[in-house]
């Protein structure tokens, strides 16, 4: 005890010691420390509380950490864990707030609502600028949420499940059928259908809370089985039976079935299009490796990465496509060292030159659109209103457009995006957040 009181008193000593210098420094130099340690102190205050620089239009803290923030016409609708709220976008003013569970966003322009939903008290479908009920459903335990239908799940307590699509404007039925089977996993908003998937890096809830184009056929993952379902005309088509090596998937109106064997300690890959009436093969390729398949056994445990009309594939040269669920066609392929990175229904993201170089892609045409010079490490996404491109390390957040690359964005920030407009982006940090137009 008496050798640590010691050691105690010397450190003391020591510390006294160091102090004395620096002030000795200070008195012989006239070196004043207080302007900058003021001036480094007023620099991280008025940072403190900015979302970027610009600046955001305003900035504003919400009452619960925000998974995403969907603008919607006028306002964005903010999910948070048990709320959802709206806020305008011209200045951040509460518009409304209601208790949910789940929330989501549906509806084009002039039709977009917000879609709410509570266990036990079933579904409404707000107008984003005021909060009122356009519609609602009391049965309702699910939902899904696109621009054109709003896909909605009742079921009853031994029978079966029942689907609807509805009109999001005032929730006018456009067609239901029965779906056999326990389907009451499906609850909540916009639970995972047998697809694809987005790939899109720190960006994913964002870009999976904007409403999206209904495809043409959905996959439900009903009883270990995939049931196909027709969104025009609301039919159950056909059911499909996927197994340990066989992932099975609905795409571009298509049934793919992705198959992967092992084989010489590697994985063997075989992918097959089907009709979805008829359950005949449309066309089959070997070699393309969707990327559904991982571990020794080559176990199908993802989805394909793309859009409803698009697949990210690798074929057997390890050269990475673009391919067409509906023909089997490579839309684009890529050269040495080229990798793809995101994928909507109109463009394709690739990296190349050691990811410093990010092109843009183009279905319709084919080619590259354009092209530029990106931090190697950044986060980047497509969406249909922009390319999001951030740089952690730099602290940088651009925005193109997706047609011809105009920047719409270069900021100084660190923030999440929270939700993409066509006017600008919804930008958050913690539980703050605020609103930041294209230039």
């Amino acid at each position: 005890m008496a050798r640590g009181a010691v050691r105690k008193f010397e450190t003391a000593l020591g510390a006294i010691g160091v102090l004395a210098l620096i002030v000795t420094g200070i008195i012989i130099t006239g070196w004043n420390p207080l302007p900058n340690v003021t001036d480094w102190w007023n620099k991280v205050a008025d940072n403190a509380g900015k979302l970027s620089t610009p600046e955001t239009g305003w900035t504003d803290r919400v009452g619960g950490q925000p998974s995403s923030a969907v603008i919607a016409g006028t306002a964005t609708v903010v999910s948070m864990r048990g709320t959802v709220e709206a806020r305008a976008l011209s200045d951040g003013a509460v518009l409304w707030t209601k208790e949910a569970d789940w929330a989501g966003v549906a509806g084009d322009g002039g039709n977009v609502v917000a879609v709410v939903g509570r266990r036990g008290v079933g579904l409404q479908a707000l107008d984003p600028a005021t909060g009122t009920a356009k519609w609602k459903d009391s049965e309702v335990v699910g939902a899904w949420t696109y621009r054109e239908s709003v896909l909605t799940l009742t079921c009853g307590a031994l029978s079966d499940c029942t689907l609807a699509a509805r009109a999001p404007k005032d929730g006018a039925q456009i067609w239901k059928l029965t779906l056999p089977g326990v389907g009451r996993v499906l609850n909540g908003i916009n639970s995972d259908l047998l697809g694809t998937e987005v790939k899109a890096d720190a960006y994913h809830d964002a870009i999976n809370a904007m409403p999206r184009a209904v495809p043409a056929m959905l996959g439900f993952p009903i009883d270990q089985r995939v049931k196909v379902v027709d969104t025009a005309r609301g039919k159950l088509l056909r059911e499909e039976n996927p197994s340990s090596t066989a992932r099975i998937v609905v795409a571009g109106g298509r049934i793919l079935v992705s198959t992967a064997a092992p084989k010489d300690g590697n994985c063997r890959y075989s992918l097959e299009a089907r009709d979805a009436t008829t359950g005949k093969t449309v066309w089959k390729k070997d070699g393309y490796d969707l990327h559904t398949a991982s571990g020794a056994g080559c176990e199908q445990r993802h989805d394909p990465a793309g859009s409803d009309t698009v697949l990210i594939a690798t074929r057997g040269d390890n050269r990475e496509v673009f391919l067409s669920p509906r023909d089997g066609r490579e839309m684009w392929a890529g050269a040495e060292g080229d990798q793809i990175v995101a994928a909507d229904s109109q463009y394709g993201l690739v990296r190349s030159n050691g990811g410093k170089t990010l092109s843009v892609v183009g279905f319709d045409k084919g080619g590259r659109l354009w092209q530029k010079d990106v931090p190697a490490k950044s986060d980047v996404a497509i969406s249909r209103y922009a390319v999001l491109v951030r740089d952690g390390a730099g602290g940088t957040l651009t925005a193109y457009a997706p047609d011809n690359g105009h920047t719409l964005i270069e900021a100084k920030s660190t923030s999440d995006v929270l939700g993409i407009g066509e006017q600008g982006l919804m930008l958050g940090r913690g539980r703050t957040i605020g609103y930041l137009k294209y230039s």
